[in-house]
């Protein structure tokens, strides 16, 4: 039980990360909108931003495969 009781915190602060990426990656999304408004865009700017981003949602990508193989072996 106690075991069990562990791999549900583990999995909690998985899901506690995987949120916190997605907060951090609207936040990019937010800031290259705001750039992209702008008179005079720095591309350079918007580029680093969105290399930002799609590093973000790989990192997320990779903790939801493993959340989803635990719930899959844990069947």
């Amino acid at each position: 039980m106690f075991v069990s009781i562990r791999k549900g915190m583990k999995d909690m602060s998985i899901q506690t990360h995987i949120d916190s990426l997605a907060e951090k990656r609207l936040h990019l999304k937010h800031k290259i909108a705001e750039e992209s408004g702008r008179p005079s865009p720095d591309f350079v700017l918007i580029t680093n931003l969105k290399k930002q981003n799609l590093a973000l949602k790989e990192e997320m990508q990779r903790y939801l495969i493993l959340l989803g193989n635990k719930t899959s072996h844990a069947s």
